[in-house]
């Protein structure tokens, strides 16, 4: 599949991980060097807002969001973003880019809807061990940080129990980079505090979500 400024065509980038959970790590999936940088370059720079919770409460996190698009459909904010990224946000609400992620995750997103969001993780943010709600049938993260050195931390760990230390993979958020997963109850995944003295940790973060039971369950 190449939609846009995506490139997934790769040899290897529908390779899915069985190890804890189904979840794969794809590389330059914007195919040409120069559109990855240009989206970087041009990443949402305003309108974020904090969003935090507690442990106690169930999960522990710190990041800012932008919606781009809620229930499929793009968020107002989307038409002040640079031509690349309406094009970005364009392609990952059609129905050829849902239809890849299906094949791909092994997964029925018939009456799902597309929900996206710029994140932006600043000095300190975090997301504490979790498996995403049961809702929600595959995420999907991108990065788009040109540089991110190991000491600069912020990685997503993926997690075979509700121990971070408990970890299966590590993967820094480089430019280009983008981690599916589909949730289940042992999908556990976060996100380590990211150093003082690090720029924002950039992401784009995708979820399809299962539509919710009408009344009877049906």
């Amino acid at each position: 599949m190449n939609a846009g400024v995506i490139d997934l065509q790769t040899p290897g980038h529908r390779t899915v991980q069985q190890d804890p959970y189904p979840w794969a790590v794809l590389h330059e999936c914007f195919g040409d060097q120069g559109a990855a940088a240009d989206l970087a370059a041009h990443f949402p720079a305003g309108g974020y807002t904090l969003r935090a919770g507690d442990a106690a409460t169930g999960k522990g996190y710190s990041t800012y969001n932008l919606t781009l698009a809620d229930r499929g459909e793009p968020a107002p904010e989307v038409r002040g973003l640079a031509p690349q990224w309406r094009s970005l946000v364009a392609t990952l609400l059609g129905d050829d880019y849902r239809a890849w992620v299906a094949r791909t995750m092994d997964t029925d997103l018939n009456g799902c809807t597309a929900h996206l969001r710029a994140v932006r993780y600043a000095q300190q943010g975090w997301i504490d061990p979790h498996t995403d709600r049961a809702d929600k049938a595959v995420t999907q993260i991108w990065y788009f940080n040109p540089v991110w050195p190991p000491e600069w931390a912020g990685a997503l760990r993926v997690l075979r129990s509700a121990d971070p230390e408990d970890v299966a993979a590590e993967v820094r958020p480089l430019l280009g980079t983008s981690v599916l997963m589909r949730p289940s109850a042992n999908s556990w995944h976060c996100v380590t505090p990211v150093a003082p003295g690090a720029p924002d940790r950039l992401t784009l973060l995708l979820h399809f979500v299962r539509p919710e039971p009408t009344e009877g369950g049906r």
